[in-house]
């Protein structure tokens, strides 16, 4: 199994420290530009040229994440200029007090200098950096303004404004999304939380590739999303096949429940280096028309060219058949997959869903799906492995207890023989004994068994 390296603490403060030190150097040149820019204004006079705008820093060898931003994008002076602008409310907000100073005649700061109050907080906009960059010449506001509307870098990179703060995108504030005050800061990867705006969150496990118990026609399988990942970007841009090939990855998991689909998924994320996001149908689904595509639609969007694996449990209430429109709401539901159809064919990252019943799928998925992975019930060789590996090495198993014929006698699934153990273990733990003796086994295993058969109200 390909695995990345994982980065050790020491080059994550190293990566903290490059980043610290390339950002000071970008700052040094933006307090030379504001000290240009305010003393001419204060100073001009008829006779008085145009300054000449000193060029911003050059990172020849980019070793910090900004950088290697900076460098990777080929990013113009303007650019930079407003990409630092939108940074100092994070890391030096005393740096817009010159900025600040108070026009004798209106009482109020200077309205050419652009600055804007939003939240209790001074930020820079863009009429700020077109002031830096040429003072009241209309062609920089144009620039500006060009740069804001037309940049993918620049779209990318800045928070959407409020609509209603400000009536031009060149007086809106200028702030960076979370995830890149993050990504120049801290040089640590963005893991948005779960809320209203983005119905998703990480799963982890503390398993490892190698504690999974699967069949080896399911590893294969899984072994095709590992080579996607690690080779996907060479087929396309090297072997020059993109054109031919769908954007990204799409897999489906399907089985009974406790077999292992989003424990693996998890895992798989792991293996190759890829942060794993559950979607929340709870939050996602919504009775309102629309809705529902639009809350799919936030989440795609922010996990669009990003390193996650966006993982859909239960994925039947979602990626359901379409019926026949006898009604208002059957109609509701097909226009979801007809969303889900198109918007998972051009999502350019790993999607993974997961069903107890590939039947439940709309056939119209299929054909979409890189890979379809089958996890059967455990036979009894891997039920064996469960069960050895289950227990802690602080218990002990009686002599009496006979591992090969509980995996032979009881056809339980990965799940629940880990909790027949936990129930065990939190026995042991009450009694105050290490031992474990055949009644404690089939005291877990009878209250599983009568899990299984209660009836459900």
């Amino acid at each position: 199994m390909w695995q990345h390296n994982t980065a050790k603490s020491g080059n994550k403060e190293c990566k903290l420290s490059h980043n610290a030190n390339d950002l000071s150097h970008e700052c040094e040149w933006l307090k030379e530009l504001i000290h240009l820019r305010i003393t001419h204004y204060f100073e001009q006079n008829k006779q008085n040229v145009q300054i000449n705008i000193t060029e911003p820093p050059h990172f020849t060898e980019p070793h910090s994440q900004y950088s290697h931003f900076i460098y990777s994008n080929e990013l113009t002076t303007l650019e930079r200029l407003l990409i630092i602008l939108a940074l100092i409310p994070v890391i030096k907000p005393h740096m817009f007090d010159v900025l600040l100073s108070i026009n004798e005649h209106t009482n109020r700061i200077f309205t050419e200098f652009g600055m804007v109050d939003h939240g209790g907080c001074m930020y820079a906009s863009g009429a700020t950096a077109a002031f830096i960059l040429g003072g009241d010449n209309v062609a920089s506001q144009c620039q500006v303004l060009k740069a804001l509307l037309t940049h993918p870098v620049l779209k990318q990179l800045l928070a959407n404004p409020s609509e209603q703060h400000s009536p031009s995108m060149l007086n809106a504030p200028l702030a960076l999304t979370s995830e890149y005050v993050q990504t120049f800061t801290t040089a640590t990867p963005y893991r948005p939380e779960l809320n209203h705006t983005f119905a998703a969150s990480l799963i982890t496990s503390n398993m490892k590739w190698q504690d999974l118990t699967l069949p080896s026609t399911v590893q294969s399988q899984l072994d095709e999303i590992t080579q996607w990942v690690k080779h996907g970007t060479t087929l396309k841009n090297e072997w020059k096949i993109g054109k031919q090939l769908r954007p990204g990855y799409r897999a489906l998991f399907y089985g009974p429940p406790g077999t292992g689909k989003t424990l693996t998924a998890s895992v798989l994320g792991q293996a190759v280096n890829m942060d794993v996001y559950k979607i929340d149908l709870s939050m996602v689904t919504s009775k309102y028309i629309g809705e529902t595509q639009k809350n799919l639609e936030l989440i795609f969007s922010m996990a669009e060219h990003r390193n996650w694996i966006l993982f859909f449990d239960e994925a039947d209430a979602l990626f359901g058949k379409r019926q026949e429109s006898n009604s208002a709401n059957d109609q509701f539901a097909n226009q979801n997959v007809a969303y889900l159809l198109q918007r998972i064919e051009r999502f350019n990252g790993v999607i993974i869903l997961a069903s107890n019943f590939k039947d439940n799928i709309d056939n119209a998925f299929f054909r979409r799906f890189e890979s379809v992975v089958h996890f059967p019930p455990p036979k009894p060789a891997q039920r064996l492995t469960m069960w050895q590996s289950g227990f802690c090495a602080k218990t002990q198993l009686s002599p009496e207890i006979n591992l090969q014929h509980l995996a032979d006698q009881y056809p339980l699934s990965g799940a629940e023989i880990v909790n027949v153990i936990r129930c065990v273990s939190l026995k042991l733990l009450a009694e105050n004994r290490v031992e474990v003796l055949p009644k404690d086994i089939q005291y877990a295993l009878s209250r599983t068994q009568a899990h299984q058969t209660q009836a459900r109200w």
